[in-house]
């Protein structure tokens, strides 16, 4: 971020970015929709029942990125049935 003297001056990372973008999805979409759009594996028995059986479409995720992004993506109409 040296290239970017108002992104130093507050912090501003990848990570934190990442950080960030999970949080936004996760509060619009939930938690399966954020672990999958964030890359994040699947979870296994020992995380609960609850996070085993909690998955995200693939046009769930894409709806999560139009919304993070402002752009659209092919794969979110799937989600609405077109």
């Amino acid at each position: 971020m040296d290239n970017l003297p108002w992104a130093a001056a507050i912090q501003v990372s990848a990570q934190w970015i990442r950080y960030t973008t999970a949080t936004f999805v996760e509060r619009e979409f939930g938690y399966a929709v954020a672990r999958a759009d964030a890359g994040h594996a699947e979870p296994g028995r020992m995380d609960g029942p609850t996070l085993v059986h909690v998955r995200a479409s693939l046009a769930e995720v894409a709806q999560a990125l139009e919304a993070s992004t402002g752009e659209t993506h092919p794969l979110a109409r799937l989600a609405a049935g077109m």
